[in-house]
């Protein structure tokens, strides 16, 4: 039998779609279905037996004191997002002015991004040390009288932590930034200057409305990589020093623990969290929120 033009369109897109979706089922939503149900089970890895414990391992969730430890240093975390959103936003501005050497800097701002984790935390120990260049450089300038423990100090640890996750972030957004802006037409800003616009007026009017979808896009990609930071806990304090959080618990509990039960109880809480979080991220920069406003008057106009 024939098929039609049509139809036989469809059948090749659906060879196509065959494989990426057998992928996906794969790696993507049978480790989710897998991990929802181990949720509710005790597993041994030795004898490879699954017991059925219903709600018991989110109640022993919610009397263990490392959870809410974790919990609240992974709500710590989010500090970093906005800082490193609007300064990675200023750079770049700063970066994307036609100046002599202007692809130099850019590289220089980049390299961070694709130093590796291990080499990154090594060179930050160092410079955190007890006997590092910061407490060093502080000490001779008597802004400190003796040495910061950066790492060791349970007030300071998780905010060290931060600052990596900040100077590591910095230039893979500024990155993306560049790109929307220079997307973003010039005659709109040569037509405000002509009216007698102020720079100021340009960045409020012009550079952030049409940035909104870069910035949902930095902000959710931020937020997430915030949500979930484990390299930086892992590498630099080991979870000690009450930095855990709740992605360095989960790896805690599965494999230094070998309570897999629990584990995957963590994870479908922190994939609750961090999903509602997204949510109300699209709400405020999308069409539910602030940035759907502009979006509301051009339908309204074409209707």
């Amino acid at each position: 039998m024939k098929l039609s033009r049509k139809k036989q369109i469809y059948l090749i897109a659906f060879c196509f779609l065959v494989a990426p979706l057998v992928l996906l089922g794969i790696f993507s939503y049978y480790p989710i279905v897998r991990g929802i149900t181990l949720s509710f089970a005790d597993y041994n890895m030795l004898t490879g037996e699954t017991k059925w414990v219903g709600l018991k391992n989110y109640r022993w969730l919610f009397n263990y004191k490392y959870f809410y430890i974790s919990l609240a240093n992974t709500l710590k975390y989010l500090i970093v997002v906005p800082f490193i959103q609007f300064a990675s936003m200023g750079l770049a501005v700063l970066v994307n002015q036609k100046i002599p050497g202007i692809k130099f800097f850019r590289t220089l701002f980049y390299v961070p991004v694709i130093t590796g984790s291990v080499i990154v935390s090594i060179a930050w120990r160092w410079i955190f040390d007890v006997d590092g260049i910061l407490n060093y450089f502080l000490m001779s300038l008597n802004i400190i009288e003796e040495p910061v423990l950066w790492l060791l100090d349970k007030n300071v640890a998780l905010f060290s932590c931060m600052f990596v996750t900040f100077w590591r972030g910095l230039g893979y957004y500024m990155i993306i930034y560049l790109a929307g802006l220079q997307n973003i037409p010039s005659e709109l800003y040569e037509a405000a200057a002509l009216d007698g616009a102020s720079n100021f007026k340009k960045f409020t009017r012009i550079t952030i409305p049409l940035l909104r979808p870069t910035m949902l896009l930095c902000f959710v990609l931020s937020t997430m990589s915030a949500l979930k930071v484990f390299e930086e806990i892992f590498l630099l304090t080991g979870g000690a020093n009450q930095t855990t959080t709740l992605m360095f618990e989960t790896y805690n509990l599965a494999f230094n623990r070998y309570q897999f039960g629990r584990s995957a109880a963590v994870g479908v809480i922190f994939s609750a969290f961090l999903i509602t979080l997204t949510l109300i991220q699209f709400k405020f920069f999308g069409l539910g929120g602030v940035g759907g406003e502009n979006e509301k008057k051009r339908k309204k106009t074409n209707k």
